[in-house]
C-alpha cells in the first residue's frame, strides 16, 4: 500500500496543501469547522505527518507539555486524557511533568523540548510569569488569569460559581451557612469564597470565623475538619458549601458519625460534579464546572497561540445539578 501523503488528504477533503498544513499545525487562519474536517479526514486515512522534515522547516517538536503539581485522584487522569485525546488529533504528543511547589518551575519548562506548555500549577510569582513572557513559549494557564502576547488563561468561572453556591442556599431560606475551602494559593480556592462571601455580604448574612475549615480538596481532610467542628462543639449551620465534591462527602461522612441527617438538619453542596455525586445517598448537589470542557478549550487555546494568535482569558461557566443533599429551611 502507498504511503498517504498530504496531497491525499487535500484532495479527500477537498481543500489545498495549504491548508491541509495550516490545520495540521493548528493555525488560526483556518477556520474552526475546516480544521475539524481535514483533521478527522487525515485521520480516516491514517495519515502520518514527516515529522522530521517539518522540524527542519519549521523548528517545531510536535510536543506539548501538560505541567502539574500532582496527578493524585481521577481530577488530574480526567484532564490529562481530554487533552492527549485533543493533542493526538492535531499530530502532537503529549508530555506530563509533576513539578515540585517548592522548586522553580521555569528551569524545568525551559529544558524540555517543547512547542508550548499548558500549566495547572498553583505556585508562581509575578517574576515568573514576567519571565514566561519574555521565553516567547506558547502558554496556557489552568489556574491563573493572564493574559500576554504568548500567554492565554482557559479558567473556571470559580467567582461565579461561589456566588451560584450561596444565591442557592440564601434562596432555600438558609442563613447560617459553613465554608469547606480548598488549598490556600490555590486560584479556584480563593475565587470561589471570594464569589461566595461576596454573595452573602450583598445578601446582609455574616459567614462566622469558624464557620470556615479547611478541606485541601480532600475527603479526608474535609472529614477531619468537620468531625473537629463537631467534637468542640460548634452551633450546627444550616448550610454547607464544600469547594469541591470531594470535600462535600468527607463532612457528610463526619455529619453521619454524629447522626447528623442530610438534608433533614443541614444541607450541603459542592462544586465540580464528580462522577460519586450522582451515586451516593443522598444525591450530592453540586455546580456542573465541566471539567473535560476545561482541558479541550485549553488544548485549543494552545493550538491557537502556536499559529500565531495572541493571548486571551476565556472563562468557563457552570451550572447547578439539584439532587437531594439540599433543602428548604423549615
Amino acid at each position: 500500500m502507498n504511503k498517504i501523503t498530504i496531497k491525499d488528504v487535500a484532495r479527500e477533503a477537498g481543500v489545498s496543501i495549504a491548508t491541509v498544513s495550516n490545520a495540521l499545525n493548528g493555525s488560526d487562519v483556518v477556520l474552526p469547522k475546516t480544521r475539524e474536517h481535514v483533521l478527522d479526514v487525515a485521520q480516516r486515512l491514517n495519515y502520518i505527518p514527516n515529522v522530521n522534515g517539518r522540524q527542519l522547516r519549521a523548528a517545531q517538536t510536535r510536543n506539548i507539555g501538560l505541567f502539574v503539581s500532582s496527578m493524585a485522584g481521577s481530577y488530574y487522569g480526567d484532564m490529562a486524557d481530554t487533552i492527549h485525546y485533543l493533542c493526538k488529533k492535531y499530530g502532537y504528543e503529549l508530555h506530563i511533568f509533576i513539578v515540585d511547589e517548592e522548586k522553580p518551575l521555569l528551569p524545568t519548562l525551559r529544558n524540555q523540548s517543547i512547542d508550548g506548555a499548558i500549566i495547572l500549577f498553583g505556585v508562581l510569582s509575578e517574576k515568573d510569569i514576567r519571565q514566561l513572557a519574555l521565553s516567547r513559549m506558547p502558554t496556557v494557564f489552568m489556574d491563573h488569569e493572564i493574559a500576554e502576547e504568548n500567554i492565554s488563561s482557559v479558567i473556571y468561572d470559580s467567582y461565579g460559581h461561589g456566588r451560584m453556591a450561596a444565591e442557592y442556599l440564601l434562596g432555600l431560606g438558609h442563613r447560617d451557612l459553613m465554608h469547606i475551602f480548598g488549598v490556600s494559593r490555590n486560584y479556584d480556592s480563593i475565587q470561589r469564597q471570594a464569589g461566595f462571601t461576596d454573595a452573602l455580604r450583598d445578601a446582609g448574612v455574616a459567614l462566622r470565623p469558624e464557620n470556615i475549615l479547611i478541606g485541601r480538596f480532600e475527603q479526608s481532610a474535609a472529614y477531619r475538619s468537620m468531625h473537629r467542628y463537631l467534637k468542640e462543639g460548634y452551633p450546627l449551620p444550616d448550610a454547607v458549601f464544600a469547594a469541591n465534591d470531594l470535600s462535600a462527602l468527607g463532612c457528610i461522612r463526619a455529619l453521619r458519625e454524629y447522626r447528623i441527617r442530610v438534608p433533614e438538619d443541614i444541607s450541603i453542596i459542592g462544586c465540580d460534579d464528580h462522577l460519586l455525586c450522582s451515586y451516593v445517598t443522598p444525591g450530592l448537589t453540586t455546580i456542573r464546572t465541566h471539567m473535560n470542557e476545561l482541558g479541550v478549550e485549553a488544548a485549543r487555546e494552545l493550538f491557537r497561540l502556536i499559529g500565531g494568535g495572541t493571548g486571551s482569558v476565556q472563562r468557563l461557566p457552570g451550572d447547578i445539578v439539584v439532587r437531594h443533599s439540599c433543602a428548604m429551611r423549615t
